[in-house]
């Protein structure tokens, strides 16, 4: 289940939300972090400091809708604020985990909540296309489990992977972050490579998740980028449509009973 403060926070980084109409109910809010310079793919100190200071101040903790993946290093922030050990479920084509560079960025998120984040117990990715990354993680290596590409296509069913899933989750509270990118293009679209993972799967996944393990949080990202060029035209058009179905059918996959 969803934390009581549940409800959905729109981070507007870029235009990527603001063309898609989600059922968002009454319990939301919209936080604007675009003004901020210093947050596209990397984020200085500065706008590190900025953008935790303006998610402190929003009213829900349930789901962020982040957009761009660009910006997937959101999460590190919120994962941040989580109160208890937690084991964090990572729906990725990328596990996020490159070597660190002075700047957090959408590629080494992971890498630097596994070792300044205390409370992060277990870092379970689910579709990630290579894990090499993970080979210098040292003590921490033993805390994250890849469910690779190539091993999704070995389980025959969505419920054996999300036994799976479930299994190598732990007994923690979970936070889970999706990253379209994991899916299928046929599912979804972003600008970067696309996953094989159907998102029925991915569904049945999430909704495994919320009926066996307590969700402390709930991030989602992979947003077709949005130009004044580019957002007029036949495929943009067509690419935003797609996601914004799969957005809608992972918002009422977190909340259906």
């Amino acid at each position: 289940m969803l934390p009581q403060s549940s409800g959905v926070t729109v981070l507007h980084l870029d235009e990527s939300l603001s063309v898609q109409s989600l059922p968002l109910l009454p319990a939301h809010e919209i936080v604007h972090l675009d003004d901020i310079p210093g947050t596209h793919g990397m984020c200085d100190p500065f706008a590190a400091r900025a953008i935790e200071r303006r998610l402190a101040q929003r009213a829900y903790r349930g789901v962020t809708l982040i957009g761009s993946g660009t910006y997937h290093y959101v999460t590190y922030f919120l994962l941040r604020e989580c109160q208890e050990p937690f084991s964090l479920v990572l729906f990725d084509h990328h596990t996020d985990c490159a070597a660190e560079p002075p700047l957090l960025s959408c590629g080494n998120w992971v890498r630097r909540a596994l070792s300044r984040i205390q409370r992060l117990r277990r870092v379970v990715i689910v579709g990630a296309r290579d894990a090499s990354e993970l080979s210098d993680l040292g003590r921490r290596q033993s805390d994250v489990i890849v469910i690779g590409e190539e091993e999704l296509k070995r389980w025959s069913s969505p419920r054996r992977l999300a036994h799976r899933i479930l299994e190598a989750a732990g007994r923690y509270p979970v936070y889970i972050s999706v990253d379209k990118d994991v899916l299928d293009p046929a599912d979804a679209a972003t600008d970067w490579d696309g996953g094989s993972m159907r998102l029925r799967t991915l569904l049945y996944a999430l909704v495994a998740l919320r009926r066996h393990r307590r969700i402390v949080g709930v991030d989602l990202c992979g947003e077709w980028p949005i130009s004044p060029v580019g957002a007029v035209s036949a495929r943009s058009l067509g690419e935003i449509r797609k996601n914004e179905a799969a957005n809608r059918a992972i918002l009422r996959a977190l909340r259906s009973g």
